[in-house]
Formats: C-alpha cells, structure tokens, sequence
C-alpha cells in the first residue's frame, strides 16, 4: 500500500474537509439498526425493510471467521432463483415451534434428561449457512447452523436415498484419516434424526478431521454420516452444523481450544456474517451486554436441555415498559434459537406488545390485504405511499440488565411495502405449551450474540455483522464494503463491513465518527476516489486479501 507524508497544512485541511464532508451526510440520513433512537422511535426507509435481491457484500475469511449467509439469500451462492413462499416459511416455521414446544410437555422433568439428544429438528427456511471440510484431504461441504441441534451431520457416499437439492455428499474412500464408527466410547455407533416436518436423516457416525479455518483444525471429530435422508432440506445445503449444548455438538467437540464459547452474526439477506469460535469470539466482547444461562423446565444441569435457556423479563414499546407480570415468560422459560424465524411469545405478552405497536403506529394505514391461509403475522400496514416511516423500537429485557434494542427489520417483516407486519406472533392454541417464549433469528438479525456456555451466560451486542474496527497505525480508517483506498496516509476499506470508521492521532487526537447503511456509502466512496485522484501522491490500492 502507498503512504506518504503530506504537509502538515495539506493533510489537516483534507482530514477536515472529509470530516466535514461526512457528517453533513450523515445528518441527513437516519442511523438504521443504531442502539439508541430519539424518544424511542426511529424515522426508517420504507425501502430499507423490504428484501434484497443483490449482495452487498463479499465474504471475507480470516480473523473474521466462518461467513455467513442466509439460505436463500443472493450471497449464499446456493442457486436459488425463486424464495420459499411467506405461507410455506410460516408453515414450517409452525412445525419447529410445535416441535420444540411437545418436547418440554411430553417428557416429564425427570426424563427430559433422558430423551434422546439426536431426536432434533430444524426449520427448512429462514437458516443460515457457513461452509466448514472434512478429512484429509479436505472435502468442502456447507452446512445449516442450528443452535437447537446438537449433531453435525452430511450426506455420504454411497447413500439410500440421497438428497436430491444436496451438491455435495463425502466420500470416506477418498479421506486418509476417516474411520467408521464412533470416536466417543459412551455413543452408538449409529444415528437417527427426524425433524419436525418428518425429514428424517439416518446413517452411520464417522470420525475424522473436521476444519473449520486453516488454523482451526480438529481430528477425531465424530458427525453423522447420512446414508439414509428424506425430505427437503433446502438446496445448497448439505448438512447441519450442530451449534447446542449436547455432548457431540461441535462446541462441545472442540471445548479443549475453544473453551465452549462460540458468537454469531446473523446477516440480512443481502449481506454477509460471520460465526466465531473462542479468542475469537471473546475479543469481540468488550461492548456486549450479558444476561445468565438458565436452567430449562425440568432440568437441572446446563446440557439436559438443550437448548439455550435465558431470562426474560419484560418488553418495551418506544420507551414504554408493558409492565408484564415476569411469571408471564417464567413459567415455561425462554429460549434463544437460531432455527426458529419469528419470536413466539405467549399470548398475554403478545396482546400487550400488539397493543402498544399499533398505537404507536396509529398514524399508518393498516393493510386490507386478507390474511392468507398460514399466515402467523395479524398486525400489518400498507406503508407504500409512505417513503419513512417513524418505526417504534422494541426493546426485550432480559435479566441482569441486558435490553436488546430492536428497530428495522428486526421489527418488521414483509415481501412489499404494501404489506409490511411486525414479526412477532403469540403462540398458537394448537401448541402444546403456549407460555413457551423462543426468541427467533428474524430479531437476531444483525446483532452479535455470544454463547459463553462455561461461563453460563450470554452477550447481545447491536450492529454486529457492521460494525469492524481494525487494528491499524493508519491516521484515518474508512470500512465500507467496496475495496481499499488509501488516504491520509492510510484508508483501508473492508469489503464485509459497512460502517465508518475515522481515527485521528494526530497531536493526541482521535475523533470518531460511525456509520451503517452500506448502500449509502457508494456516493461517499466516490467522493473519497475523488479527493485521491486529484493528488497524484496518493492512489488507489484495490487489495483484497484483507
């Protein structure tokens, strides 16, 4: 990368003209996805809520960890030309809540311990996927991450029944470190997975290296060989990437490295996030708020029930607090799933929530459209003649004072502006056990969420898959998803990241200034270009090796 040494008259005038430069732009555009709204409220692009059908982003590797994309998103490269319906996302979404709902009211508290831990499911849509290899030498297969599971499986060659929208299956011939069976003397040798929507998956347990980055490497790692596997599972996914607490998910299978700690940011569909394991994971961790680990309904250990089990407390609408009795979500328990899509509360705290959404956005015509069969969402407004709207935050109050802010399309869902829902939903009479609260990926989206199981805790962090600050001596830093430019004498630009960065040390100083919105940036970026190529000192670096 070029540097030079501009004059010192040169190079404070040109840090204050971009300075300059960038904060009238920034004030006129609202901050979408920022930790603290005026008066509780938001003013939000309409057009910012609704899908994307381009990527804005590359994935990146590296200390950034294992990219992550949604699965029928543009950045999963997985083929999809079509997305699943909102009916058929909200059919199987149901599955898995019932799912998950029958497993804590059909097992007594003493035996939900000894309920087998292989009997998971998983919701086909709304999931997310990060690419991980197996044996030597590797063998590249992209898998669903699933926090409520607790076995990484694949398909296998040879196989009964294959899937037909599966890409890849692992040849144990071709691997020099492969053995058949189970490396962990306590497991069966054989396994047996049906899902909720009856996809069933069954086959052998293999063991051998599996590697998730060039140095994070792990042999003996035992994983379902799938020889046996019906259902539609999504195409462009070959497996599941077992992220919960049991004995053979992934987190306990490298606890010796990574000490059972893991954290994720789940992109929006144009964009790209990450999965970190350990150091990696904790150095992230500074600016996290943390509620505790709790047990689940009839447990008493952290891994028995499976699931991530937090504490949550109350709910507020555009700073207002509902006020709803704690017993309300203490009686079942919440949970932290990343398969389920829309949060499930029950239906007393949903009456609440409703009730205060639709009066803080009173002044929005709601939508005529009727509700089509399996459509879960019931608050809806037609905001198509509206360019922002003045979007309530809700903030989801969990123990130990760790508020999770939620405003954007944590907040709303909806395929076109005629038609735009808030994406909670109470639970449905048909569950077996309606108090249960499962806080879904649609309101994690964006945020950085940390599972710190040995220290029985987790971290909730806002603008997780935007926010980068790199480690660099450079005097002024940009991070936006478009390359690299040097300037001043050093910008670097991130192409997984779309926020802003500017750091001054010159005489002592160091002014910052943050910005999101990465589709705003480009007319920034080409202003930046400008300020280059009108002083041939400088140039443009367009390394990408990050």
């Amino acid at each position: 990368m070029a540097t030079l040494c501009p004059s010192t008259a040169i190079y404070h005038l040109l840090f204050s003209s971009l300075l300059l430069f960038f904060s009238c732009y920034v004030s006129g555009i609202p901050v979408y996805g920022a930790e603290e709204g005026k008066d509780g409220f938001h003013s939000t692009p309409v057009s910012s809520l609704l899908p994307k059908n381009k990527c804005s982003a590359s994935a990146r590797g590296g200390s950034q960890g294992l990219p992550i994309t949604q699965k029928y998103g543009p950045c999963s490269g997985s083929g999809h030309s079509q997305p699943p319906s909102p009916q058929e996302i909200f059919g199987r979404d149901e599955s898995r809540v019932s799912f998950i709902n029958s497993k804590f009211n059909q097992y007594a508290p003493e035996n939900l311990k000894d309920h087998a831990p292989n009997n998971k499911m998983f919701d086909e849509d709304g999931n997310f996927l990060v690419d991980v290899a197996f044996g030597t030498p590797p063998q590249k297969f992209t898998l669903i991450l699933d926090t409520g599971s607790s076995i990484t499986w694949t398909q296998c060659k040879p196989c009964v029944n294959c899937l037909k929208a599966s890409r890849r299956h692992f040849d144990p011939s071709a691997s020099l470190t492969y053995s058949l069976g189970s490396c962990i003397p306590t497991v069966e040798d054989t396994y047996n997975m049906t899902y909720g929507d009856k996809s069933t998956s069954r086959g052998n347990f293999g063991c051998d290296t599996l590697i998730l980055e060039p140095s994070d490497v792990f042999p003996k790692f035992q994983f379902g060989c799938g020889r046996n596997n019906k259902g539609d599972f999504g195409r462009g996914a070959d497996g599941m990437l077992g992220l919960g607490q049991g004995q053979l998910s992934t987190v306990s299978q490298t606890a010796s490295k990574f000490k059972k700690v893991f954290s994720y940011c789940l992109p929006e569909e144009d964009s790209i996030g990450s999965l970190l394991f350990g150091e990696k994971a904790t150095s992230q961790s500074s600016s996290l708020k943390f509620t505790s680990l709790v047990n689940g309904p009839g447990t008493s250990g952290s891994e028995e029930s499976g699931y991530y089990f937090v504490k949550l407390l109350d709910i507020s609408v555009g700073n207002k607090r509902l006020n709803i009795p704690s017993s309300v979500f203490a009686s079942a328990g919440t949970i932290i799933d990343s398969g389920t899509v829309i949060t499930r509360l029950p239906q007393r705290a949903y009456s609440a929530l409703k009730a205060a959404f639709k009066k803080a956005m009173a002044k929005y015509p709601l939508s005529n459209g009727r509700r089509k069969k399996g459509d879960i969402l019931d608050t809806c407004y037609n905001l198509s003649r509206t360019k922002d709207v003045l979007l309530p935050e809700i903030v989801l109050h969990f123990g130990e004072g760790a508020d999770v802010r939620l405003n954007g399309k944590r907040v709303f869902w909806g395929k076109d502006a005629s038609r735009l829902c808030l994406a909670f939903a109470g639970n449905s009479e048909s569950t077996m056990n309606p108090e249960l609260t499962i806080i879904g990926n649609r309101q994690q989206v964006s945020l950085r969420i940390l599972y710190d199981i040995q220290g029985r805790r987790i971290g909730f962090g806002g603008n997780g898959c935007s926010k980068h600050v790199a480690e660099t001596s450079g005097i002024l830093q940009w991070v936006v998803p478009h390359g690299y430019i040097a300037l001043l004498p050093q910008v670097r630009v991130s192409r997984s990241f779309s926020t802003l960065e500017m750091s001054h040390s010159h005489s002592g100083q160091s002014p910052e200034l943050t910005w999101s919105e990465g589709e705003a940036m480009e007319p920034i970026k080409e202003h930046a270009k400008s300020l280059v190529s009108s002083d041939s000192s400088y140039e443009l670096d367009n390394d990408e090796s990050g």
